[in-house]
């Protein structure tokens, strides 16, 4: 199964739990974005998540990474205080993944990454746990990620 394939079986899979998604070519790399919505303790927050591959061939194995903005146009003045102050969070309350701040965008983002092992079909099943856990992640931390973000302007 190529790279490309098992994307489009990850949007067919995210479609059918009702979410947006589409497969883009973005450098010549093929990557799903996915709009998440009903994040946080009201469920009433959004994120946009861009999945794809990136070469890890020390291991022989593709490495799936999701790339998730939470957060935009902080104030450039306070990136490196929110930088700071997710680093604690990430310590204390964040199980995969990190929170970052993207300083050319003025973004907080999280990113995660899973090498994927086994057969084709084992492979899409590690991708779609790894979607799912990457949601939980982004939705029950969405709430605090907004108040950094809100401090940060």
């Amino acid at each position: 199964m190529t790279r490309y394939e098992l994307l489009e079986i990850l949007k067919e899979y995210l479609k059918e739990a009702k979410i947006d998604c589409f497969v883009a070519e973005v450098k010549g790399i093929p990557v799903l974005k996915a709009t998440l919505t009903g994040l946080g303790d009201n469920n009433d927050g959004s994120a946009i998540t861009e999945i794809n591959f990136i070469d890890f061939d020390e291991l022989g194995a593709p490495a799936l990474q999701a790339f998730t903005t939470v957060a935009l146009n902080l104030d450039k003045d306070n990136l490196e205080p929110c930088e700071l102050e997710l680093r604690d969070y990430n310590l204390k309350y964040v199980v995969i993944g990190s929170f970052h701040v993207y300083e050319p965008y003025r973004q907080i983002y999280h990113r995660y990454a899973q090498v994927l092992v086994g057969d084709d079909a084992e492979q899409v099943e590690q991708a779609k746990a790894m979607l799912n856990v990457v949601s939980t992640q982004i939705s029950a931390c969405y709430d605090d990620i907004l108040r950094y973000a809100e401090d940060a302007e």
